[in-house]
């Protein structure tokens, strides 16, 4: 199990070495963004060769392509995900839309724990359905707090007038 999980990340970030080797020209080409010798990206292009690119040199070709190739790899591998801060600017609507998810997550908590705790008992399942809701309030909470501090370094957010009925 331990090797299939070694060799199944191994194999990721390989392939999206060769990703961003072929997307910034080649072996020749990620050779001249990098400064690194071609036979050395030639070992890190080629699938039966153990070597990855140095992280210097991914961070180079990622800004050079503008695709995080690798990082969103490496991302992954950890759970997480990368996102572009460009296309996702804080706006009034961003900060309802993620203060009202919050508060649903929340709801779905205390009722999914009010059920759990009826019978003063909780059984592994509803422990199980506890851990996963509050994960997801932590997740939201995550995200409520990087749109605050997006708002902190932009300068604030536009405010978003709520229409009631059945305007658009």
């Amino acid at each position: 199990m331990q090797d299939t999980l070694t060799n199944a990340w191994f194999y990721q970030l390989k392939a999206a070495n060769r990703s961003l080797i072929k997307k910034n020209g080649g072996i020749e080409g990620s050779a001249d963004i990098t400064s690194l010798s071609k036979s050395q990206i030639g070992r890190c292009h080629n699938d039966s060769d153990t070597e990855l690119l140095p992280i210097p040199a991914v961070l180079r070709l990622e800004a050079e392509c503008g695709d995080p190739v690798v990082t969103r790899i490496m991302a992954g591998l950890h759970g997480r995900k990368i996102s572009d801060p460009d296309s996702a600017a804080p706006d009034g609507r961003c900060l309802m839309r993620a203060n009202a998810e919050l508060h649903k997550l929340v709801g779905e908590y205390c009722a999914n724990i009010a059920i759990a705790l009826s019978d003063l008992h909780v059984s592994p399942a509803e422990g199980s359905r506890g851990i996963k809701d509050l994960h997801a309030v932590r997740d939201q909470i995550d995200e409520l707090l990087r749109i605050f501090a997006s708002t902190r370094t932009s300068g604030g957010t536009t405010v978003v007038p709520i229409r009631m009925g059945g305007g658009d």
